[in-house]
């Protein structure tokens, strides 16, 4: 499950930091780029209900860990502060890559792989000598800096110490399945039916990780796989794994033996200690010769650019043993030529007949032109709107004169994040109010007795804002108004992670729509702010079950444009999701504004809107 909501839009200002961009999500919380004093940071944000006192114990063993190979603690503390729901950890920012992005985008050759498991060793080493166990190694959690090279072991998130409480009831510690240990699979085989059996996981099961994460780099394989867990498990258990310099020919076999040494089945028989990893890893490398030099992959060439249908795929090579692996940047698609300067359009048009040329002519309008054009265009419209007023129109709910205002609370940036008291930020958006302003967190969840209402958006008055468009018209004629200002849509932006497989195994497909409202009250028209905010499902929708908070932020532009990225069952599970707004009236992306509101950060909309599962974010 993912975190309960809490989406910080960037420019947000937090315990004194400014919030620039997300960075990633993960099982227990969110990490956000920001900057303090000009320094840049990673701010970690841990929903206190799920991961209890998890933030505590990571802030305990980032700051008895001080290596270069580790990430550093800045400070930490509380969010919001009025009633702390979240704790806030600011980290160094590794301004680098994930190991196994780093590995597929640079296809490293022998020494640099081994300067990065060294790394990850050393990290380890330290980490083993002050009690601490990661318990979470994995090329997720190992971060290789862009400028040198270097790595870092980050997120202890779910890391342990000698003499720590217990923190979960289950027999296996929190871990990624695929990268749990022999030792491990054993217990929970031998010990599930024994009532209180608790497995302790120790610097045997990172370095068992660490050979899985080591094997990976040499040879861009797993070295146990299975078509279920089950087999996969069995094979982790008995099965040896292919020798890396066997699948891969370029990998130096010294390499090959560290890696083997560190895969073996019991922690008897494993490498003793990170330490000694260190020292079989350094005095390899102080053996290198100039085949070491050599990139571990085929590159790609000309011939192998992604493409339908693409002959050299990775599954055609995954199970062939001595055949190398691909790595580094694909050829760019080959792009169709631009047509030579004295071809027609025409001609153009004839050779692609799927592409409509346009052609517009060069000539400039005429002002005095223009003016006589819009003059006529208002004119017709009125004569519309008086024939409208003698036709049958279908009757709607009127809504009240009851809006949801934002709160009147000012952001408040406090201290820079530090092990002190935490301080408070204003919620971005308010939830439903009567004739009072009530302000409230983003955070609160719709009453359950309150009936979802998903009605028709009210119809407008027609001569109203007739005459409110030839007034404007004659205004700007006499005084020559300047055109309006159109504000761009926002650019376009990817869906969370693992976004578009949740929503595929709820039978959500991309392109699907859904009702959704803003308040569980009467219909009515409210007042929004960019920034944070949730909207509920109406309805079950496929698996996806009625009362489901959805949670994003707004985008106040030309219209109210909201990019909904995490969802949150009635029971309490979340996870992400990848959900764009619509108008429930006009159909297009975005709300529409609604008279009453010009701010460049806050409008009057309209509480029902449908939302439409995205592939991303246009």
């Amino acid at each position: 499950m993912r975190p309960p909501p809490a989406i910080w839009a960037p420019g947000a200002q937090v315990l004194g930091y400014t919030v620039e961009r997300q960075l990633g999500q993960g099982g227990f919380g969110t990490v956000y780029l920001a900057r303090c004093e000009g320094q840049s940071c990673a701010l970690k944000l841990l929903h206190l209900k799920r991961v209890g006192e998890r933030a505590e114990r990571e802030v305990s063993i980032l700051t008895r860990l001080r290596h270069p190979n580790v990430v550093g603690i800045l400070g930490h503390g509380y969010w919001p502060v009025a009633e702390p729901q979240f704790a806030v950890i600011a980290m160094e920012y590794v301004a680098g890559r994930q190991l196994d992005t780093w590995a597929d985008e640079e296809n490293p050759t022998g020494r640099q792989a081994a300067r990065v498991a060294l790394d990850v060793a050393r990290a380890l080493a330290a980490a083993h000598a002050d009690g601490v166990v990661h318990r979470d190694v994995k090329e997720a959690n190992v971060m290789v800096r862009t400028a040198d090279g270097l790595a870092k072991l980050v997120d202890f998130g779910i890391g342990d110490y000698e003499g720590a409480r217990s923190l979960t009831q289950d027999i296996l510690p929190p871990g990624t399945p695929d990268y749990r240990s022999p030792e491990a699979w054993r217990f929970l085989r031998s010990q599930r039916d024994v009532p209180g059996a608790r497995f302790t996981a120790g610097p045997s099961d990172d370095l068992w990780a660490l050979g899985l994460v080591f094997y990976r780099l040499l040879t861009a394989r797993f070295p146990f796989d299975g078509p279920d867990a089950n087999t996969l498990t069995e094979a982790i258990l008995s099965s040896a794994p292919t020798p890396p310099h066997e699948v891969n020919e370029r990998v130096p076999s010294v390499l090959s033996a560290v890696c083997l040494r560190l895969l073996e089945k019991t922690p008897e028989v494993r490498t003793s200690s990170a330490q000694a990893v260190c020292a079989s890893l350094e005095e390899a490398l102080r053996g290198a010769d100039p085949m070491w030099d050599v990139p571990l992959c085929e590159a790609y060439d000309e011939g192998s650019a992604t493409t339908e249908g693409d002959g050299d795929s990775f599954e055609k090579w995954r199970h062939r043993p001595r055949h190398r692996p691909r790595r580094g940047k694909r050829a760019a698609r080959e792009k169709r030529p631009a047509p030579p300067a004295d071809v027609e359009p025409d001609a153009v048009a004839a050779a692609s007949p799927h592409v409509t040329t346009v052609r517009v002519s060069p000539r400039r309008i005429r002002r005095p032109r223009a003016w006589a054009a819009l003059a006529l265009a208002v004119v017709l419209v009125a004569m519309g709107a008086v024939l409208m007023r003698w036709t049958p129109r279908v009757s709607r709910p009127e809504p009240t004169r009851q809006e949801v205002a934002p709160s009147g609370k000012s952001p408040q940036a406090g201290l820079a994040a530090a092990p002190i008291r935490p301080e408070a930020i204003a919620a971005a958006v308010a939830l439903p109010a009567t004739l009072q302003e009530v302000s409230a967190t983003v955070m609160t969840q719709p009453k359950e007795t309150q009936p979802l209402l998903f009605p028709s958006k009210p119809a407008k008055k027609g001569m109203g804002v007739m005459a409110r468009a030839v007034g404007t018209v004659a205004a700007c004629t006499a005084l020559a108004c300047p055109g309006p200002q159109v504000r761009p849509a926002p650019p376009p932006e990817p869906c969370p992670k693992g976004a578009l497989k949740a929503m595929a195994k709820l039978g959500i497909d991309i392109g699907d729509k859904h009702e959704a409202v803003f308040t569980r009250d009467r219909p009515q028209f409210i007042s929004v702010r960019e920034g944070p905010a949730q909207v509920t499902l109406y309805g079950d929708w496929e698996e996806m079950p009625k009362g489901t908070v959805l949670a994003g932020r707004l985008i106040v532009r030309d219209r109210v444009y909201g990019r909904l990225t995490l969802a949150t069952t009635p029971k309490g599970d979340s996870f992400p999701v990848c959900l764009e707004v619509y108008d429930v009236q006009d159909g297009e992306r975005g709300m529409a504004r609604e008279p009453g509101n010009d701010s460049p950060s806050s409008a009057r909309i309209f509480t029902s809107e449908r939302v439409k599962a995205v592939s991303e974010f246009e």
